[in-house]
């Protein structure tokens, strides 16, 4: 994924979008023909000079600007009425005087649907890296103070504490080269103190990692300051995340705490120790030292008993998807269960505590098929095995018949989905699917979750066309990202709610019973099936 990429693939010609500090690089460019007014610091001319003798700049891209950034509302940029659809800010967030105000003039001057784009720096991989992150406090602060100035403590910190890698004041995840630290204190004293305070001077005055700038921001609207609710998030490329905050969407609905976790984890991460050391854990023997072996990877957190930290999602170790599957079966006893995409084993243990007599669990993805190995070790799962490989790979080499096969967020994530449900079919008379659908009842035209399907595909199948509505490719490097919990294909196909139905009819299963219908899933519409044979034969279809 290129997040500009990404963003401008969002906005469709003629739309009335606004970009904020766009400067030399503007996302949303007037001559690549975006109806977007541009509002910076300076205007046009002024930043040509200011820019002119920097080699880094080509001073051609920067664009006319509509409007000086006085902090007055922005609907004075439309004719009466009008509101923007779409409101882009790239690195423009840090600068802020105050958040707050600015979050409010954006949600009032877009539309009943608009998005606001916003591209944030990870302290962990910028010159702010010595700093420690904003909290939802000190932005309250800036608001009650109405703050248009920067404090001495923003100035002072941003000179004092700049960091390099490799001599850069910018890198990304994983990046080699020591630490420097160039900013020494009596530069951030001069910097904070040394000018006349009644002179703007800009500055960091505001430090996140990916995780503590979701956590301001949901409390920030639960604290009813903003409405705007998370719609889309993507954690670091480079040494940026991507937030989109929309009129109306109701947030991502994360796990507070786990969250605060989460933004802690990250917080503290450090990988410039001594190489000689780094392939030896050097603490106590501790359970929480094989989870740190993937520290930050991890998706959803652990049972609370454990007191142990891992991801954010809090939901996976009492998932009412299992239960429900479990209440519906009478329980799994003496049943031999295959695992399709176990991801972290948490559905492995429910399995299990459903009364399964084994569990089968085969996961293609080499850091998720450990994260398995490690809580199978620190939950005693001692009647699972998660063997690693692709499970079409499997069922090619392995005829043998189940008695219960789980394949929950696996579907939507086959190019060929159809494949995969034959070779099911032919393996079972009781099949469990979790999967998002496309469903236009749900999701009509327009319905922002649609943006991510890149083409329509008619597929003939036993007589009927079967749609398959193929997603958008991932970005580069983002199968590779460390929480990445897709499949191996790089654009798959998602089927129509309707289509997968009638596919499982006539591949024999007559009693399909259907839960967890989540047609307001952020990611697209979902839902749990449990389809069965009333009379058990083997498919000949």
């Amino acid at each position: 994924m290129n997040f500009r990429d990404h963003i401008r693939s969002h906005i469709a010609p003629g739309e009335r979008a606004l970009e904020f500090g766009a400067s030399y690089s503007p996302i949303l460019r007037k001559s690549a023909g975006f109806n977007v007014s541009v509002v910076d610091h300076a205007n046009a001319d002024e930043l040509r000079r200011k820019y002119a003798d920097d080699p880094n700049v080509d001073v051609a891209m920067i664009e006319e600007v509509d409007a000086i950034d006085d902090g007055a509302e922005l609907d004075v940029l439309l004719p009466s009425g009008e509101r923007f659809a779409h409101i882009v800010a790239s690195h423009v967030f840090e600068h802020l005087t105050d958040p707050i105000h600015f979050l409010q003039r954006c949600e009032r001057a877009l539309s009943d649907t608009g998005r606001l784009y916003l591209l944030i720096p990870d302290r962990r991989y910028t010159f702010d890296y010595f700093r420690p992150v904003s909290t939802t406090g000190q932005v309250l602060q800036a608001f009650v103070d109405g703050r248009r100035r920067h404090n001495v403590g923003a100035l002072y910190d941003q000179a004092a504490y700049s960091a390099t890698r490799g001599g850069a004041a910018v890198w990304g995840p994983g990046s080699p080269g020591p630490f420097g630290m160039p900013g020494v204190a009596h530069a951030g004293y001069d910097n904070a103190l040394g000018a006349d305070p009644a002179t703007y001077r800009d500055c960091h005055a505001w430090v996140f990692t990916a995780s503590s700038f979701r956590l301001i921001m949901q409390e920030l609207r639960e604290l009813g300051l903003i409405s705007l609710g998370e719609t889309f998030f993507h954690d670091c490329l480079g040494c940026e995340f991507l937030m989109v905050l929309q009129r109306g969407a109701r947030g991502s609905g994360l796990d507070r705490l786990a969250l605060a976790q989460q933004a802690m984890r990250e917080n503290i991460e450090h990988d410039g120790g001594a190489p000689e050391q780094a392939a030896y854990e050097l603490r106590s023997p501790h359970p929480q030292n094989a989870l740190d072996l993937m520290r930050g990877s991890w998706v959803g957190s652990l049972p609370p008993a454990l007191g142990l930290s891992a991801g954010t999602r809090s939901d996976l170790w009492d998932d009412v998807r299992m239960r429900w599957l479990a209440e519906t079966l009478g329980g799994l006893q003496g049943r031999d269960v295959l695992e399709l995409g176990p991801l972290e084993a948490a559905h492995t243990a429910a399995l299990l505590q459903a009364g399964a007599r084994s569990v089968l669990a085969i996961e293609a993805n080499r850091q998720a098929f450990l994260k398995c190995l490690i809580v199978k070790e620190l939950c005693g799962l001692r009647d699972a095995s998660f063997v690693l490989g692709d499970f079409m790979g499997f069922f090619a080499a392995d005829a043998r018949r189940w008695p219960l096969i789980v394949a929950s967020g696996v579907l939507y994530h086959m190019a060929n989905p159809l494949q995969l449900l034959e070779a099911l079919a032919e393996r079972t008379d009781t099949l469990f699917l979790w999967t998002h659908v496309i469903d236009d009842t749900a999701m009509p035209q327009g319905d922002a979750r649609r943006d991510l399907v890149a083409s329509v595909e008619n597929i003939a199948w036993r007589g009927r066309t079967v749609r398959y509505h193929r997603r958008a490719p991932y970005g580069q490097g983002q199968q590779q990202a460390p929480i990445f919990c897709g499949g191996l294909v790089h654009a798959p196909a998602w089927m129509e709610r309707d289509a997968l139905l009638q596919v499982l009819a006539t591949l024999g299963f007559d009693d399909v019973r259907i839960a967890n219908d989540e047609p307001d899933h952020p990611a697209g519409p979902a839902l749990s099936i449990l389809a069965r044979r009333s009379v058990a034969a083997q498919t000949t279809g």
